[in-house]
């Protein structure tokens, strides 16, 4: 697979994209198994944690097994923020006592199914998206980007002999040689054949 440069641009959107579609199927779970909403604040600073994250792995195109290990871990990350946010956030003695049981109140089988299965959702949609993105980007590199060079570069040498270096006669018969001397030259037909 051939690696094509990947501008800040299209990293960033990419880590956006992860980091959005992470922390929203996460909190909406969230919020649906504990009862709690999570505040803007909350949200926030796990969408920047995991954007960051995102982003010092988003440099290349990444497998089906490498997004979804990413995402596991986003989900038992985010997982445990949450609680912790809901735990301080909330005044209520019920649910700081829920705290030294390594947050048991969010920590239900339930919740926990739902961040797994949020995680493979995600996993699946997010490499669908990654090997579509990666094959238009080719496809145009390769079908309009590289020959629309070519004819660029081609036309500017063109142009009134800019771009074209002066070479003298006396120069230019071995720069005549030299391009050819690997070329194989293979005339008649193959060895075997009889010609009728």
């Amino acid at each position: 697979m051939n690696r094509l440069p990947i501008s800040p641009h299209l990293r960033a959107i990419r880590a956006a994209i992860f980091a959005a579609i992470g922390v929203l199927l996460s909190a909406v779970g969230h919020a649906e198994a504990s009862g709690h909403a999570l505040s803007l604040s909350t949200l926030l600073v796990a969408f920047a944690a995991t954007g960051s994250v995102a982003w010092a792995l988003a440099d290349r195109q990444r497998g089906i097994l490498a997004i979804g290990g990413g995402l596991l871990v986003m989900q038992a990350a985010l997982h445990l923020w949450f609680g912790v946010s809901v735990v301080s956030g909330s005044h209520g003695a019920s649910h700081v006592s829920a705290l030294p049981g390594s947050l048991a109140h969010a920590g239900s089988l339930a919740m926990i199914a739902g961040h797994v299965v949020a995680a493979v959702v995600c996993a699946v949609w997010l490499w669908c998206g990654e090997r579509a993105l990666f094959a238009l980007l080719r496809a145009l590199y390769s079908r309009i980007l590289a020959p629309l060079l070519l004819v660029l570069i081609h036309s500017t040498v063109d142009e009134a002999g800019v771009g074209v270096p002066v070479v003298s006669e006396r120069a230019a018969v071995p720069l005549r040689g030299a391009a050819l001397r690997h070329v194989v030259a293979r005339r008649g037909p193959p060895v075997g054949v009889v010609v009728v």
